[in-house]
């Protein structure tokens, strides 16, 4: 396919359909170009195919999905002001064996089958009209790409209830074929592909970022700086060399490309790996097309191999044959370039992602003749008329293995450009551009190098929901070994010492430690006894946490609410055979505060008559544990401990039972009971969510409560203060005893009203000193 139609000049028209020449006052841009479209293959009309009488109605020619000038409908969403209804699910299947439209919409609604019916009720076809496209700047009217319209075709129950969504396609859109529009400028509408891919189109692709975003995506956003020469950054750095074909020292100042993908289920000994006994081997050129290796090598990175030549790049990064996978001592090679990952995947000029299949094997769809997997869909209403649907790559990544992995999370957060292979196709994003460069899709019409104007950061450092969201997100992710947990998370971890100048201890940041500790299930979770109790990291399943919600993401107002509302000094046991224990975090200290001035964890003015009994014991008491587990290690604190936290706070004694109060606030979907926390003369003081497994054999029973600290369970009403009184509770985690009574662990974390803390039960509430595992 060749790439030689050039692009709009500025100034010039782009309404006057019927007279614009394209060789006329076009703009002097030969490093990007449009390409040309393919030609539609006769075999597009089927035999026997004809509309249905349903669709017949619904008035569709090439004209209708194009946005005329001055035409009152452009941006509406339903220019027809009504939905159209193409009727019950079960009457469009029957339809779609001669309806080529009705074709089309059930393949625009799932990949997999469309429901007929869902709760005992039949399942409805609807399609709305919307747009697609910028609205037109008056100020700048030759910049202006003409919208076009998209049919978005959904389901719902017969009253009009949502239908189960796994199988369905996330916002699925149906529009003309680029060879039909009635239009010079072909941007937003459908482009056929062909059977193989045209590198040409790709290598214009990054043409375009390179020449439109600068210097924009060329730093990850999540590194603090752009690394210039990953060689001095990363030692032991290896590439292949795909010209050379083996494997290389890094050359300094080079160009490489990485590979994202899952490895699965194949066997490491099956595969050709990078190891001590075959390192000189690999380096010498010719080795890796050497029929004893090549047959070795999984598809994909096979396939990666020739998508590099084919950018005209010369270096691949792929973790099996650049890393050495017998080095895995804690100061060997694997384990250093385990730990810079970040580095790695932020530093590389681009990286493929192999986001379909389960394994090594699957290969990249379309770098080969027949390859593709999955046909386009696109459906001929009538001679010139052709309609297609133009898919979405996360209607394919989201159901895929490779989007529920922690070490492809962590791989994605840094990336700067990616090629992601996925659904049949290839598409390219950048930090500028974002996702929706395919093949299906023209949209290199649209492309201006005057317009590309580069805009503010596109992270706010400020923001405490970006962390949350980093730890909730990956601790829902799995892991082949469970073993790698910190591994896998390594460079995240790098982000938040850079950005919110923390530490993680076990996963949770030390210098937020109270408010990120009181995380709750997202999913139904189980134990784990290789890490904490009290992290995400000791459990099995997502989490989620509320912080963001309380002082509109704001990190510094966060940071200094957490002064006030807390009261424990952390420390962590270094091991379980010593008496020693380290503070978790120590402020700096305040320059304008009198020495003598007690403070607590966070460096603000300890209250001392928040509680009415005597407090002032925080240093740990000097004890060794006996029997207890060990957990996997901390490698990447600074201060790497057992993960048993020993410290001092509150310890009540209340029953567990049925909820009696009717509010349903913080209800979560994750199947766990929720249950009311009872004092004195059986009064309900507070809620907590367990899981149904545990309260079993648990509930109704007396259990003991430490309080944790001061946070809101609900979301902040409109128009008051964060800091308001009303809101805040006492969050208190329910814990079980362990090893004859020497460490405690976690069931959940709940909440109690700080004025019923003196209904606690057997005595009521005193200082204690816990070591929490």
């Amino acid at each position: 396919m060749p790439l030689s139609r050039r692009l709009l000049a500025a100034g010039e028209d782009p309404y006057d359909w019927e007279s614009q020449s394209e060789n006329e006052n076009v703009e002097d841009t030969p490093s990007v170009t449009v390409p040309d479209l393919l030609p539609v293959p006769a075999s597009l009309a089927k035999p026997g195919s004809k509309l249905c009488d349903t669709c017949t109605g619904l008035d569709l020619s090439p004209r209708r999905f194009v946005v005329l000038p001055g035409d009152p409908d452009a941006g509406a969403n339903q220019p027809d002001k009504d939905n159209i209804k193409l009727g019950p699910a079960k009457d469009v299947k029957d339809r779609s064996k001669s309806c080529p439209f009705c074709r089309l919409v059930l393949k625009a609604i799932s990949n997999v089958d469309v429901p007929e019916v869902q709760d005992g009720e039949s399942v409805y076809i609807t399609m709305s009209w919307n747009t697609d496209g910028p609205k037109p700047d008056p100020e700048r009217p030759w910049s202006h790409i003409p919208q076009i319209r998209v049919l978005r075709p959904y389901v719902r129950t017969e009253s009009g209830g949502f239908v189960d969504l796994t199988n369905l396609n996330m916002f699925p859109e149906i529009t003309l074929l680029a060879n039909d529009a009635p239009t010079p400028l072909k941007s937003y509408f459908a482009r056929l592909i062909p059977d193989q891919i045209d590198f040409g189109m790709v290598r214009n692709w990054l043409t375009m970022c390179r020449l439109g975003h600068g210097d924009f995506c060329n730093q990850s956003r999540m590194l603090d700086h752009e690394i210039s020469d990953p060689a001095a950054e990363i030692p032991s750095f290896r590439l292949i060399d795909v010209i050379d074909n083996c494997i290389v020292p890094a050359p300094n100042n080079c160009t490489y490309v990485g590979l994202s993908y899952v490895w699965g289920n194949i066997d490491p000994s099956a595969i050709l790996r990078l190891l001590k006994s075959n390192l000189e081997d690999l380096g010498r050129p010719g080795s890796l097309v050497r029929k004893d290796n090549f047959d070795r090598i999984p598809k994909t990175i096979q396939d990666a191999l020739q998508v590099v030549r084919e950018l005209h790049l010369r270096y691949l990064w792929t973790d099996s044959l650049c890393i050495i996978q017998d080095d895995d001592g804690e100061r060997g090679s694997k384990f250093d370039a385990i730990s810079k990952m970040d580095l790695v995947y932020g530093a590389a000029y681009l990286t493929i992602v192999a986001a379909g299949g389960a394994d090594a094997n699957v290969g990249l769809p379309g770098v080969y003749p027949g390859t593709r997997g999955m046909p386009q869909v696109v459906e001929e209403l009538g001679p010139g008329f052709r309609l297609a649907f133009k898919a979405k790559s996360e209607d394919y990544v989201r159901s895929s293995v490779y989007h529920t992995r922690g070490w492809t999370y962590q791989e994605q957060m840094f990336l700067k450009r990616k090629l992601t292979f996925v659904g049949g196709q290839v598409e390219f994003g950048c930090r500028k551009a974002g996702t929706g460069w395919r093949e299906d899709n023209v949209f290199e019409d649209r492309y201006s190098k005057h317009q590309a104007v580069v805009g503010s950061s596109d992270k706010d450092p400020n923001d405490i929901g970006d962390f949350e969201g980093l730890i909730s997100t990956y601790s829902g992710l799995s892991l082949k070994f469970h073993d790698d947990i910190y591994n896998a998370f390594a460079g995240i971890t790098r982000y938040f010492k850079s950005e919110l100048q923390a530490g993680l201890c076990h996963g949770i940041p030390d210098k937020f430690f109270d408010w990120f500790l009181i995380w709750q299930p997202q999913d139904a979770q189980t134990r784990r006894d290789d890490a904490p109790s009290w992290s995400w990291s000791g459990w099995n399943g997502g989490i989620r946490g509320g912080i963001w919600d309380w002082y509109e993401r704001n990190l510094k107002h966060t940071r200094a609410a957490l002064r006030k509302r807390t009261w424990i000094i952390w420390y962590q046991r270094t091991s379980h055979d010593s008496v020693e224990c380290r503070r978790l975090w120590t402020p700096k200290a305040d320059p304008n505060s009198p020495a003598h001035t007690a403070r607590n964890f966070y460096g603000g003015h300890v209250q001392e008559d928040r509680f009415p009994f005597d407090c002032t014991q925080t240093t740990p008491t000097l004890r060794i544990l006996t029997g207890a587990p060990t957990y996997i290690r901390d490698a990447y604190h600074p201060s790497p401990g057992s993960g048993f936290l020993q410290f001092s706070t509150v310890s009540a004694e209340f029953k567990v039972a049925e909820a009696t109060s009717k509010d349903e606030e913080s209800m979560p979907v994750n199947g766990y009971t929720r249950l009311g926390i009872f004092g004195r003369k059986d009064r309900e003081v507070g809620i907590i969510f367990i899981n149904p497994t545990w309260c079993k054999d648990n509930v109704p029973k007396v259990h003991e409560f430490i309080l944790i600290c001061e946070a809101r369970d609900k979301r902040v009403e409109y128009g008051r203060s964060p800091d308001e009184e009303r809101g805040w509770r006492y969050m208190v985690m329910l814990i079980e005893w362990h090893g004859n009574n020497q460490w405690a662990e976690r069931i959940a974390v709940g909440w109690i009203k700080k004025q019923h803390l003196n209904r606690a039960l057997n005595g009521g509430a005193m200082w204690k000193e816990i070591v929490l595992g």
